[in-house]
């Protein structure tokens, strides 16, 4: 890490009230035009689950317990992804007026706007652990496991907003740069969806010698460390490669820290031009 990112972050303590008032903002304006508000960050992905639910449960017909609780542990966390990188990806040209107007590290605006998202995906994760604590009682081998989701998601969780922060900056720069950027995040994050277990599992791939590269996918890294707990009831694994729930853990966090790291490296170097450009 450069001396010049090590400063940056540094700086990034003293703007911690300018950031809350940005979350603020940014959730206040989302809902204040719309008669359900905050409901419809509720309501989106409850309606994409049940579509995914009867398509794939009812047309396609795919035979696994509980369909409808894997789908809710693999959807939710890649909305966030989605929603979260496109929020992140264009902070910096929608707030181009205030960086005008007064000094503000560019990174903050990213920031909040992936903050955004991590609190309406908090807000939905509580309510589908809810839901799953309820409804989610099938046998030994697929359950709802109380104790392992206190210990796992939190951090888990915390881990996936590390990553996602570490996408977004970067894409936040040049998006700024290169406005065609926007509609290749668009296409790479439909690509990144149908190759990410969300609404099929590994499992149905068991003996394919290409089943490895899964595990070079840092989304599913993180779905599965959700998954295990909430649908599964079991202790974390990497489904891709094996090992037990310290590989699970040891490439979640590398995948974490080495994508903020590089991610907010290359945002501190387009800052630069962003100055000129902004």
């Amino acid at each position: 890490m450069t001396l010049t990112l090590a400063k940056s972050l540094n700086e990034l303590p003293e703007y911690s009230g300018v950031l809350a008032n940005l979350v603020a903002r940014d959730r206040k304006v989302k809902y204040q035009t719309k008669t359900l508000g905050f409901l419809w960050s509720l309501l989106y992905p409850g309606i994409m689950i049940a579509i995914w639910y009867m398509v794939f449960k009812s047309i396609i017909r795919i035979e696994m317990p509980h369909y409808w609780a894997f789908l809710i542990c693999g959807m939710l966390p890649y909305q966030f992804v989605q929603n979260a990188v496109g929020e992140g990806a264009g902070a910096v040209r929608r707030n181009s007026g205030l960086i005008r107007k007064i000094y503000l590290p560019m990174e903050v605006l990213v920031i909040a706007g992936v903050t955004v998202k991590l609190i309406e995906f908090l807000i939905q994760m509580a309510i589908a652990v809810l839901l799953l604590m309820l409804l989610h009682h099938g046998d030994e081998h697929v359950h709802f496991a109380f104790w392992r989701t206190i210990i796992v998601v939190p951090p888990a969780i915390g881990l996936f907003y590390l990553f996602v922060l570490g996408v977004s900056l970067p894409l936040a720069g040049w998006s700024v740069i290169s406005r065609d950027l926007e509609h290749m995040i668009t296409l790479a994050l439909m690509a990144l969806f149908y190759l990410t277990p969300i609404f099929w599992s590994l499992t149905f791939i068991e003996g394919s010698r290409w089943k490895f590269l899964f595990a070079l996918n840092p989304v599913m890294s993180f779905i599965e460390l959700l998954r295990a707990p909430l649908y599964w009831g079991q202790w974390p694994t990497n489904p891709a490669i094996g090992g037990g729930a310290i590989l699970a853990w040891f490439l979640a966090c590398v995948f974490a820290t080495g994508t903020f790291v590089l991610g907010y490296t290359l945002f501190d170097k387009s800052k630069h031009v962003l100055a000129e450009v902004v």
